[in-house]
């Protein structure tokens, strides 16, 4: 299959296409203003690399979030734009995801952390063999770093940070942690979206919307994204 992914969670946007097991473009480009002109731009440059036109593409990938409100948004309504125009699938693939599929072959189990945008409030969530396993965690570093009871892989685009904040707020010295470092990827998300539409999983283009959390309202969304192996 032929995918197309998109992600525009956070100031660096991504887009790829994979082919199967060929990655036919993989485009990463800061976008802190001007994101709805870059990433129009930036579709044409990544078709014309793989030498497709859209047409040729079977599927659609779209990062979902958590991540900016405005960049999200752009990113979920070009995608959605796309597969309506054309009548192809897509996928929504939650930025957590896509970061720690970055580490999917790490032994550990991964724990994959975006900045909220506010002081020393993160989103996360713990992974392991690239399935998540609890509930989406949003709230402060002291909080998240209750959560660790085993031996770690941090995984964020801010990880040196993160890995310092979190070794020195842990009380079990027994406790390591691994780090690193990732950033949104349009392959990654084109790649986790070839898997859900291979399985049937694709959303309704109408109906797609970005994942929004908030630490007060973070347990309403949960679900909301689950793989199929965590609904068996």
């Amino acid at each position: 299959m032929k995918i197309l992914g998109i992600d525009t969670s956070g100031y660096a946007n991504a887009v790829g296409i994979v082919d199967g097991g060929e990655i036919r473009a993989d485009f990463n480009y800061p976008a802190k203003t001007d994101s709805l002109e870059k990433i129009v731009l930036h579709l044409d440059a990544v078709l014309k690399e793989a030498e497709l036109n859209l047409g040729d593409i079977d599927g659609i990938g779209v990062g979902v979030g958590p991540g900016s409100w405005t960049g999200i948004r752009v990113g979920v309504t070009v995608g959605k734009m796309l597969a309506y125009s054309t009548g192809k699938p897509i996928a929504g693939i939650p930025s957590l995801e896509v970061l720690a599929y970055a580490a999917k072959e790490s032994a550990p189990p991964v724990c994959a952390i975006i900045n909220a945008g506010a002081k020393n409030t993160v989103y996360a969530g713990f992974y392991r063999a690239g399935n998540r396993t609890g509930d989406y965690y949003v709230g402060d570093v002291p909080g998240l770093v209750a959560l660790i009871q085993e031996t770690v892989m941090i995984v964020s685009a801010e990880v040196q940070y993160y890995c310092d904040a979190i070794k020195q707020a842990l009380a079990d010295d027994h406790v390591q942690i691994e780090a690193s470092e990732a950033a949104p990827s349009g392959v990654a998300v084109a790649r986790l979206a070839e898997q859900r539409l291979l399985r049937g999983e694709k959303d309704d283009v109408l109906a797609l919307a970005p994942l929004y959390l908030k630490e007060s309202t973070a347990r309403a969304f949960i679900g909301r994204y689950m793989r199929t192996e965590e609904k068996g």
